[in-house]
């Protein structure tokens, strides 16, 4: 498993929330993925070239209606052959931490772009604001820019097909250090999902206040909530091109070990003494169709002991710190100390 890692950034009234964005974006591309279009909010590049940083003015990322359109490499597993994911960000027009993101899971967002319009795409899903492109909405999705906090992102290669994951923890205490600001896209294991499955992934914005990574983690709370999606996939009948597909995408939650407390836990292995860890299952109980499994998660694995925030484990050798605890899961982590 080969990850690029961009941990402990701090994030403040000096490094904005755009840093944040541009933090994720950056690492994305370092893993594989493509800046394919882009626009300062005043000037639009069709080959993804004028934002080439998170600062404000002339090819800034933090300026009124600035966008990007990432595009991940191609994959193959689901129905889809050479299957490219797309997202686009948005910068708000009155703050920093407002912003407008969505996702395209093949169809590409190539159709109207202009220098404070994103393009739009056949199958896109709104995973944090709305309105139209070239009268958007944003949504406030970090919840603080005052008081300093951390940013953290793995992304994973083609062997993780470009899974990543997003989260920011606060520097002032470690109990409630995750709360906020985590995004995801989490591309579901071999053989685990239907081979009709034109996307076998589940997406994730979270509420900005609370949730971290895991408003979906560790029981059902199955949300018809938009803005902001939290975790939603696809179940059921829908084609390459996005049709059926409004009806189709819903959200999904995941199957740990629940409740996943300290008063419930399977505790460590009997021979080894060390946490156990096992794979996430995704899917819907909704009493309404579709429902049913998505898939196993390649991103995060659950565990046998509720650990603290922030925690690591060694899964590889010694002092590795390969994975890191957060909230109700475990997370890849890149063998720093984590600084809260």
């Amino acid at each position: 498993m080969v990850y690029t890692f961009s941990v402990n950034n701090e994030i403040s009234t000096q490094n904005t929330t755009a840093y944040a964005m541009w933090y994720l974006i950056s690492t994305l591309v370092t893993a594989g993925w493509t800046k394919v279009m882009d626009s300062d909010g005043t000037t639009y590049s069709s080959g993804g070239t004028q934002v080439t940083g998170p600062g404000t003015g002339a090819n800034g990322f933090d300026n009124v209606n600035a966008w990007v359109r990432l595009q991940a490499p191609a994959v193959n597993g689901g129905s889809v052959v050479n299957q490219k994911r797309e997202f686009t960000f948005q910068r708000g027009t009155v703050a920093n931490t407002n912003w407008r993101i969505k996702y395209s899971a093949s169809a590409a967002f190539t159709t109207g772009p202009s220098a404070s319009a994103t393009p739009s795409s056949a199958d896109e899903v709104f995973m944090a604001g709305g309105g139209t492109d070239a009268s958007p909405t944003f949504y406030g999705c970090f919840a603080d820019n005052t008081n300093p906090w951390r940013w953290h992102i793995a992304a994973g290669g083609a062997a993780e097909f470009y899974s990543f994951a997003a989260w920011g923890t606060g520097t002032t205490n470690a109990s409630v250090c995750v709360s906020y600001n985590g995004i995801f896209l989490d591309i579901m294991a071999s053989g685990s999902y239907s081979v009709l499955d034109v996307d076998p992934a589940v997406v994730y914005v979270s509420l900005a206040s609370t949730g971290g990574l895991t408003s979906n983690h560790g029981s059902f709370p199955i949300n018809s909530q938009t803005n902001p999606a939290l975790s939603r996939a696809w179940l059921g009948s829908t084609s390459a091109v996005g049709a059926s597909i409004t009806s189709n995408n819903v959200g999904v939650g995941s199957i740990t070990y629940n409740p996943f407390n300290a008063a419930a836990t399977f505790g460590t292995n009997p021979w080894t003494n060390k946490d156990d860890l096992y794979p996430i299952i995704w899917g819907s109980n909704s009493s309404s169709i579709p429902r049913g499994i998505k898939g196993i998660s390649t991103l995060f694995r659950a565990g046998t002991v509720q650990r603290g925030q922030m925690v690591t484990i060694d899964t590889i050798s010694p002092e590795s710190r390969d994975k890191v605890f957060v909230d109700r899961c475990w997370v890849p982590w890149s063998g720093a100390l984590p600084l809260i």
